[in-house]
């Protein structure tokens, strides 16, 4: 991306200055002069200057809390500021470039695309007929901002956006710098992070905050992008009545899986609130449109339907006389406020009522305006704003089938029997008219709490489907799938409640041994008549998810990543032999070390045996507020994850990949794999040096999130990827994302014979080409003399060289490496912008580190009083939230 840095610096500076009189405002001059003097030794620092790092810990060094606390408040908040400043600089070039017609990346150059490969209009309105992308937002742990913060630093943006729009007038100037201060001051007063850890309900009107401030809108604008696109390319087309191509779902309120906050209740009570909050919209756009179609029949006809539908001695009548559009619009708002309408169906078909009159009587403008707006939100958000999906723990599934059907005499020890008998007894149980839960209460009570709350889950699925309706829960998904009786198992809890031809069965695949075994685990249950009899009545289509969390976790980078690629192609290969479309739910986090990266990138490089059917991608923890807090970006995203879509639904082929390509990556999975896992799992004291060179003891006590950082009580492997890969991320060494990366270039000979074929990869391979330079990403991001500083607190100096010696030989390697193939001198080379975001962080990340690494010895040591200890944890905490926004992730 090119860059304007005269812009983007007069931004920075002015948000910079702004913040700069509000510290010296709050806290007095010397407090702003310990900020700059703090600011000057870390940039001293990366300049090189050796005494630097020295005199910033002294500097840091014996300051008390109250210091400390404006310190991490002023360097976090420019950070909160300095992205503000990034995003507008992104729009700004964004807009440069289409304005001069060369705008990539977008849905316009994919029609133009599909348009120049030969594809007529009757074969492009096939691809949108069976290309569908979903994405669905959850609530993971790692999102570190409140949503009353999220708020403010909105209405800053806004405020740029506007200095960038138009040369103000001194007057105007004044205005918008003295808003922008008020806004800074409030900041600088507002908590940063939470007083106490949300609700469910809390993280639901999270997700609500940008369904219906950012993602309705972007989303109809995109709709309008795509069909302008089409008209423009295809013009003989009508291309009025487009499918929904791009849709929400939600797991904010239905992902049960280790949180055992998400209770029956607390899931429907977020199905009341996202259907109270979508129709508060709705209502709001009735209003406007009440107000405006003010055609009276005095001046134009108005269809006989229209009118015939208002009844005749209807108050509304006398108030809007003559006015039928009035008329309507204010009775449709009058019955959706009270409830009347059950499906979106009814409320499109009194739109479309208005509508068709208008087209019909020399209104096409205003047929095709803000009505056409509200009838594409209610036809791609319904009465529920967004489909809530209902994830659970496949073990869990497990104990609650072993309770019921050892209490019915069926089997004694349903866990140990064998995996075909476990499948035969599922099937038989499918099959069968017999209940399988209890329809007495005080019976249902003679069973253990956990599998009393499987039973209530799934009767409130059943509840749900009666209230808003069968698309309110379409998604049921059972993590940890090891085995087909984990899906059958969803199966027969679907059936049993009546559910399941309402339902998409999902299993979920989280490990490397998971994935490996998923096409056989499908194919078994493709072989078996009650869920091949399932999946005829939902369509032929099979959605399964793939989890990149846990593989990363499980077997590092390129293990996760291959296994991942081959997993796809295979399941792709199965799907199409059975003629069963697959439907691939990407489970991908913010982060590089759990499937971060560029979505659309992602989308383009699948196997493309996989890329034929409908896509789904979760939005994780802090991904949402980066990419839906602005309206722009969060538009250029969807044009991007779109244009991504269009092509790779039109171009099956793909890349071919060579078999030596498929040698070099079975030798980068398997080596990486070893180096990670002889790091991880196998170092002895590995842990220690965890818990001690990270502050996942305090991650663990951040208010960010209802769901615990374990999934149950454990050791490591019971740690959430999320916690696990936040940790690393706030020491700097990040090695969740590259750790074993060197070691595995190093076996492919990667700056020696095998250099060629790597580099081909790169250039050729769309895969490749994404999985370096998302590991360069981190490489560069990764900072080993301040992960230094962290290895310092652990307390055997042994363990510390050892392990820290191996992070940082594994790093240089890596580097090397990835340099090589890309062919550079330093990382990101090739990205200039990127580079240079992150050279302007560092010196402000740097302090917000060692002020960390201080309090963390401080507290760690145990001998402060407990309202220093009290004071200094907070702060950790708040430099936690700072150092998040400075790398622009969590986990």
């Amino acid at each position: 991306m090119p860059d304007t840095p005269n812009s983007l610096s007069a931004d920075i500076r002015l948000l910079g200055g702004l913040l700069g009189t509000i510290i010296r405002e709050q806290h007095g001059e010397a407090a702003l002069a310990l900020v700059e003097h703090v600011r000057g030794l870390a940039k001293a620092r990366r300049a090189g200057e050796a005494a630097a790092q020295a005199g910033l810990v002294a500097a840091l060094d014996g300051l008390d809390p109250a210091a400390l606390r404006v310190l991490v408040k002023a360097f976090s908040s420019f950070f909160q500021l300095t992205n503000i400043a990034e995003d507008q600089q992104r729009l700004r070039v964004l807009r440069e470039r289409e304005a001069a017609g060369g705008l990539g990346e977008s849905i316009g150059a994919a029609v133009a695309d599909l348009k120049a490969a030969g594809l007529d209009a009757a074969q492009v309105r096939g691809l949108l007929d069976r290309l569908r992308v979903r994405l669905v937002l959850t609530a993971h742990p790692s999102e570190a901002k409140r949503k009353e913060v999220l708020v403010k630093l909105r209405h800053i943006a806004h405020l740029l956006a506007a200095r960038d729009r138009e040369p103000l007038l001194p007057r105007e100037q004044r205005a918008l710098e003295a808003s922008l201060a008020e806004t800074i001051e409030e900041l600088w007063q507002t908590r940063p992070t939470r007083a106490a850890s949300p609700s469910v309900l809390d993280e639901v009107d999270f997700g609500l905050y940008f369904l219906t401030s950012v993602i309705m809108d972007a989303v109809v604008d995109i709709n309008d992008d795509l069909r302008g696109a089409l008209s423009e390319a295809y013009p003989e087309a009508d291309w009025r009545d487009l499918p929904p191509v791009l849709t929400y779902a939600s797991w904010i309120g239905g992902d049960r899986d280790g949180n055992p906050n998400v209770t029956p209740a607390a899931t429907l009570r977020a199905l009341e609130r996202q259907a109270r909050a979508v129709r508060r919209v709705y209502l709001a756009e009735l209003a406007f449109l009440r107000d405006h179609l003010t055609q009276a029949t005095s001046e134009v006809d108005v269809s006989g339907l229209v009118q015939f539908s208002i009844p005749e001695d209807d108050p509304l009548r006398e108030r809007y006389p003559g006015e039928p559009y009035r008329q309507k619009l204010a009775l449709i708002h009058r019955r959706l406020r009270r409830g009347v309408y059950r499906h979106r169906d009814d409320l499109l078909a009194e739109l479309r009522l208005v509508a068709e009159s208008l087209a019909e009587h020399q209104g096409s403008h205003v047929a095709g305006g803000a009505l056409m707006r509200l009838f594409d939100q209610v036809r791609l958000f319904g009465l529920i704003l967004a489909p809530l999906e209902v994830r659970q723990d496949a073990r869990l599934h497990r104990a609650a089938l072993a309770a019921l059907f050892r209490a019915y005499g069926l089997v004694d020890d349903y866990a140990a029997l064998p995996e075909p008998e476990k499948q035969a007894l599922l099937t038989r149980e499918i099959l069968s008219r017999r209940p399988l839960f209890p329809a007495i209460a005080s019976v249902e009570q003679d069973f253990d709490p956990d599998t009393r709350m499987i039973i209530a889950t799934w009767r409130m699925v059943a509840e749900a489907h009666r209230r808003y309706g069968r698309h309110a829960i379409d998604t049921v998904i059972a993590s940890r799938s090891e085995a087909p009786s984990d899906a059958l198992a969803l199966l027969l809890f679907a059936t049993e409640v009546g559910a399941a031809d309402a339902l998409d069965v999902v299993p979920l695949f989280e490990t490397v041994d998971d994935l490996e075994a998923a096409p056989d685990v499908m194919a078994a249950l493709f072989d078996n008549p009650a869920y091949r009899a399932h999946l005829a009545r939902r369509g032929d289509r099979q959605q399964i998810m793939l989890g990149y969390s846990d593989s990363n976790k499980d077997g590092g980078y390129f293990s996760s990543n291959w296994g991942l690629y081959v997993a796809q192609q295979r399941l792709g290969e199965l799907c199409a032999a059975r003629g069963i479309v697959l439907e691939l739910f990407h489970g991908r986090g913010g982060s590089i070390g759990r499937g971060g990266g560029p979505t659309n990138r992602a989308i383009l490089a699948g196997p493309p045996a996989a890329m034929h059917g409908p896509l789904k991608i979760t939005e994780q923890g802090e991904v949402i507020a980066y990419r839906y807090s602005n309206a722009g970006i969060a538009r250029r995203h969807l044009q991007q994850v779109m244009h991504a879509a269009l092509l790779v639904g039109a171009t099956p082929g793909g890349t071919e990949v060579r078999p030596e390509w498929r040698a070099a990556m079975d030798t980068l999975a398997a080596t990486g794999q070893a180096a990670f896992r002889t790091l991880v799992y196998e170092t002895p004291g590995f842990l220690e040096y965890w818990q001690q060179a990270t502050p996942i003891d305090y991650i663990g006590q951040l208010p960010i999130a209802s769901r615990p950082v374990r999934r149950a009580q454990g050791g490591f492997e019971s740690i959430r990827a999320i916690p696990w890969v936040f940790s690393w991320m706030q020491n700097r060494a990040i090695i969740p994302s590259w750790y074993g990366v060197g070691t595995a270039l190093a076996a492919c000979d990667a700056d020696g014979a095998g250099a060629d074929t790597l580099r081909a990869m790169y250039r050729e391979w769309p895969f490749f080409a994404a999985l370096i330079d998302n590991v360069e990403l981190d490489l560069a991001k990764a900072d080993m003399g301040i992960a230094a500083a962290y290895a310092g607190l652990v307390a055997d100096a042994e363990l510390r060289d050892r392990i820290f010696g191996a992070i940082q030989a594994e790093h240089a390697l890596a580097c090397r490496y990835v340099n090589a193939i890309i062919g550079q001198e330093r990382l990101l080379d090739h990205a200039p912008v990127i580079q240079r975001s992150i050279e302007r962080r560092n010196p402000y990340i740097d302090p917000l580190n060692f002020i960390q690494v201080a309090l963390l010895r401080d507290l760690r040591r145990g001998d402060l009083d407990p309202n220093d200890t009290a004071a200094r944890a907070e702060l950790v905490l708040a430099t936690v939230n700072g150092i998040a926004a400075g790398m622009k992730t969590t986990g």
